[in-house]
């Protein structure tokens, strides 16, 4: 494609902005590195640029991927061959209290490092995850413990040390979708869930659809289906 795909990127960080500034107020500066992380061994990104967005409202924060639908030219031809990326963006929010939520100590909170294990996840399984998702309509993935406190292990991680984060819930507080300028874009939501919630929807091993819609029906109930927190009461007893 002869195109350059700079004309888009302007068009998919408005689109993205403006779902974002619907929530809270977004911060200036990025969570980014030095040199990217596909660089070194990492997932790639469809692009080279691997960031993430910093959202804040009334003592509460989000936390948000911004590169994973940065446009992109599929090197196979593709159907279409020019897309938004993998076609989604993925989150966390929270009201915990963090010490610091500047820019800089984000990426060292448990919130800050939950998120941007999830997108690396995500970029690792690219169009595979897009499609999953679609199709299961919620996902399950499980990671290590180390970004959490140990005080919330107890709470948190299973008997084989991980933490189970649920992808795909919905709320009114963000938008389902944004449209790009070359393809639409899932915002994903990411939602800790406790131990308990966890071998609830992940049974003998593999994950029931009917596990994890009913935890999204009692999570609405709660009355806070896209938060996470380290401190909320268990659906699951």
């Amino acid at each position: 494609m002869s195109t350059s795909l700079d004309e888009y990127n302007e068009a998919t960080h408005d689109a993205l902005h403006r779902a974002w500034s619907g929530w809270g107020t977004v911060d200036e500066h990025v969570i980014a590195h030095l040199i990217s992380p596909e660089f070194l061994g990492g997932p790639r990104w469809p692009s080279t640029r691997q960031a993430h967005v910093v959202v804040r409202r009334d003592g509460e924060l989000l936390v948000a991927s911004d590169g994973l639908a940065d446009p992109m030219e599929w090197e196979d031809g593709g159907d279409p061959p020019v897309t938004n990326g993998f076609g989604v963006e993925v989150y966390a929010m929270s009201g915990d209290e963090f010490e610091d939520t500047s820019v800089e100590a984000i990426p060292r909170t448990w919130l800050g490092m939950l998120l941007m294990g999830v997108s690396s996840t995500v970029a690792q399984n690219g169009p595979t995850f897009a499609r999953m998702l679609q199709a299961e309509g919620t996902i399950t993935v499980a990671f290590g413990a180390d970004a959490l406190p140990a005080a919330a292990h107890e709470r948190y991680v299973d008997g084989d040390g991980l933490a189970v984060v649920l992808l795909g819930a919905t709320g009114k507080e963000i938008p389902d979708t944004v449209d790009g300028p070359l393809s639409p874009i899932r915002l994903v939501n990411a939602k800790l869930l406790t131990a308990a919630e966890g071998a609830f929807c992940v049974q003998d091993g593999r994950g029931s659809r009917e596990s994890r819609e009913e935890l999204v029906r009692r999570f609405h109930d709660q009355g806070a289906p896209l938060h996470s927190s380290l401190t909320r009461d268990s659906v699951v007893g």
